[in-house]
């Protein structure tokens, strides 16, 4: 659970600057808002397709983004919680009332290592020519999808990717990718909101009293 939240946090932290890496203008546009604003609210529905069980999970939950940092808290169909202080990424999950037991969370350090083994570190930079290949890139109407594949995919956790946007808000729209065993997973946001003022207690995370905390 905390890999693949790892994968997520940092898809939508740094997803603008995969935007200006690419040179398109449309999406250069959707980079500079969101880099811009103070803080971005949105809500999200998260949907994973699993390829082995051949099923279908949907989660659905609220995001905040501010200057590199990310809060996700997740409501449905468990409550969870992820957050990216700049630093350390912190994974919360609270046990069913029908099961009890002290809440987990899990944290972990985000550094060079481990951005190698995570989706967004080789969409940076020069990276994005070393690890992935944008293969087409497609308007329908207001939408514009960017359909990215990893070079090296033995290497990285994901294997396909694609971004749509709206041209007309400047807004992401929906994120899709495949893990390393099949499994898909669609990320739609709505609910945007581009607000002027930052809430710094949005990204700063203490352990509740009594959780059993793993460092990762």
């Amino acid at each position: 659970m905390f890999k693949q939240f790892g994968i997520l946090l940092l898809v939508l932290t740094f997803s603008a600057q995969v935007f200006a890496a690419t040179g398109n203008g449309a999406l250069q546009k959707v980079s500079k808002k969101y880099r811009s604003t103070k803080l971005v609210e949105m809500s999200v529905e998260k949907s994973v397709k699993s390829e082995l069980l051949g099923k279908e999970t949907k989660y659905q939950g609220k995001m905040f983004v501010s200057n590199g940092k990310f809060r996700w808290e997740n409501t449905t169909p468990e409550k969870t919680l992820l957050v990216f202080d700049g630093t350390t990424i912190w994974s919360e999950q609270t046990p069913p009332k029908e099961f009890g037991g002290p809440v987990q969370v899990a944290k972990g350090k985000v550094d060079k290592k481990t951005r190698s083994h995570v989706l967004i570190a080789s969409l940076l930079g020069a990276d994005l020519e070393k690890n992935f290949k944008i293969l087409k890139e497609t308007a329908e109407g207001d939408k514009v999808k960017l359909d990215v594949k990893a070079l090296n995919g033995e290497d990285l956790t994901v294997k396909d990717l694609q971004v749509v946007i709206n041209s007309k808000s400047n807004t992401l729209d929906q994120i899709n990718y495949k893990d390393d065993i099949g499994n898909l997973t669609t990320m739609s946001f709505s609910k945007v909101k581009f607000l002027s003022k930052a809430k710094k207690s949005l990204f700063k995370y203490q352990p509740p009293k009594d959780a059993q905390v793993t460092d990762l």
